[in-house]
């Protein structure tokens, strides 16, 4: 069975998005209630990364959707 690559790379793209999104409001305010901490030098680094994560998923969700989003913004 032959499988659609650009649409499963579009699924994978959407879960990081969602999954990131979910975590980064978590990790931040771990964060910040762990300020002054030992822990807090790991959340911020986790943080730092997810935030990485998000962007270049962000850009590559844009990539997979430019056709549709075009489509939106110019009608």
């Amino acid at each position: 069975m032959k499988t659609n690559t650009k649409a499963s790379n579009k699924r994978i793209v959407s879960l990081i998005l969602l999954v990131t999104l979910m975590m980064l409001p978590v990790s931040a305010v771990i964060l910040h209630v762990s300020h002054g901490t030992k822990m807090a030098h790991t959340w911020l680094h986790l943080h730092v990364l997810l935030g990485i994560i998000f962007v270049v998923a962000a850009i590559f969700h844009i990539i997979y959707n430019w056709r549709a989003l075009k489509h939106y913004l110019l009608g």
